[in-house]
């Protein structure tokens, strides 16, 4: 066994910030390796590497896999995975002679995989939100009534934080300050650690805040704001609720709903990606699910050939029946608003 690629995968092991990473990394190396070379990660060699083609990567590896039913989204994952290995083993120094750059740009090269099957889930919208959100009111939880409106206003922080859920479980009532802004408005600042270590910052209205103290509050400021809840329980709660429905949603769609409805309202990129606290423009899109309205396809809106002039036409309350009809209209009016000063 290498000395030095024992080390070189502790190290590895050790530069991935986050369990979860480290806990996907660990594995999709470990199949790579087994599968491409029939060896633990740790034991590879430089002839290992250096014989290492495209072929045996598209052939032993990804063919395999897709035959298996494994999605294209998923073996880029793994072969991301092995990239950052190969990476700290060239930092390391290990195998000097070799051309690392061949091997990352050309044998694990994922250019032929499609990432256009990551949509395993619904995005969910601001609709279909308020619908979940009034069936957990409903909904009897083990004899404590008030448990349904707290898993409510859960789903409804998340939607409105994109914060995940390993970290909002964590976030407590002195991780917010109270701010009066000299652009206008007055925020309760949270400042959060979310996944990779990274401190986010969210600027939540006071009048939301304190609608969060009414219902979870219970007098001590160092408490976790949602400690009374779990991951576990909401996970069930989303299963339950996809099976009343007919729906495909999970956890993660509160988040990718909420990066969708604020581009199709916004349709401003660079602001969803900071709402979701990505640091790469290219994962954002990944996040923003198509439109399920048909009326807002694109065909849709280029053959109709709206005649905005009717809308003068219309009088007050065919005006706000059709503001009120959507969610997402409503908010966009809402915000052109108050950007000119109408209330």
């Amino acid at each position: 066994m290498s000395l030095n690629m024992q080390d070189a995968w502790l190290t590895w092991g050790n530069s991935l910030r986050s369990h979860n990473t480290y806990r996907s990394y660990m594995v999709s190396a470990n199949l790579f390796c087994r599968m491409v070379f029939n060896k633990e990660p740790k034991d590879l060699t430089e002839e290992d590497l250096r014989e290492l083609r495209y072929s045996d990567t598209l052939n032993k590896f990804v063919k395999p896999l897709r035959d298996k039913g494994v999605k294209d989204s998923t073996i880029k994952s793994h072969l991301t995975a092995m990239r950052s290995l190969i990476r700290i083993v060239r930092r390391e120094r290990i195998f000097p002679d070799l051309d690392f750059t061949a091997i990352t740009s050309d044998a694990l090269s994922s250019n032929m995989l499609s990432t256009r099957d990551v949509e395993h889930h619904e995005a969910m919208s601001l609709k279909e939100l308020s619908a979940m959100e009034k069936w957990l009111k409903e909904k009897k939880c083990s004899g404590r009534p008030s448990l349904g409106k707290k898993y409510a206003m859960l789903v409804d922080f998340m939607y409105k934080t994109a914060i995940r859920i390993t970290a909002t479980l964590t976030i407590t009532w002195k991780d917010f300050t109270l701010l009066n802004s000299p652009y206008g408005g007055d925020w309760a600042v949270l400042e959060v650690i979310d996944k990779g270590k990274k401190l986010n910052r969210k600027y939540l209205t006071q009048k939301y805040y304190y609608e969060l103290k009414e219902v979870f509050y219970d007098g001590d400021d160092e408490a976790t704001v949602f400690g009374c809840l779990s991951q576990n329980t909401l996970r069930s709660y989303f299963k339950s609720y996809d099976e009343l429905t007919g729906q495909h949603f999970v956890i993660h769609s509160l988040k990718a709903g909420a990066a969708t409805t604020l581009y199709a309202m916004t349709k401003n990129l660079l602001m969803v990606r900071d709402f979701c606290d990505h640091e790469s423009v290219k994962t954002t899109e990944n996040y923003i699910h198509s439109q399920k309205d048909p009326n807002m396809s694109g065909t849709a809106i280029l053959t109709t050939g709206y005649d905005s002039k009717k809308l003068n036409n219309l009088s007050k309350d065919e005006l706000l029946m059709l503001i009120h009809s959507q969610p997402e209209i409503e908010s966009s009016v809402c915000a052109a608003a108050v950007q000119h000063d109408c209330f």
